[in-house]
């Protein structure tokens, strides 16, 4: 499977498990912005420092929902990996 085929499945992932969290609303939102970001990060191939502040929120977000909800930070690190893989 390739790296783009991994993201895209650790997105719908991530999408599917924000779907199905019990956050209030600024959380619900700061997730949507991250994929949002990640995205159009995606989109914009070569842009270091725009890809260095993206991973930097990643890990933020990582470290906020580690405690209230661990399965969304798993997958958000699964995603700062694949990203990171990718020289992003």
């Amino acid at each position: 499977m390739t790296d783009t085929k991994r993201l895209d499945e650790s997105m719908r992932e991530l999408r599917s498990q924000i779907g199905a969290l019990d956050v209030d609303d600024q959380s619900r939102q700061q997730l949507g912005s991250l994929i949002e970001d990640l995205e159009a990060t995606l989109r914009k191939a070569g842009d270091a420092p725009t890809h260095q502040k993206l991973g930097e929120r990643l890990n933020a977000s990582v470290l906020q929902f580690e405690v209230s909800h661990p399965r969304v930070a798993v997958v958000l690190n699964e995603l700062m990996e694949k990203v990171s893989k990718m020289g992003i």
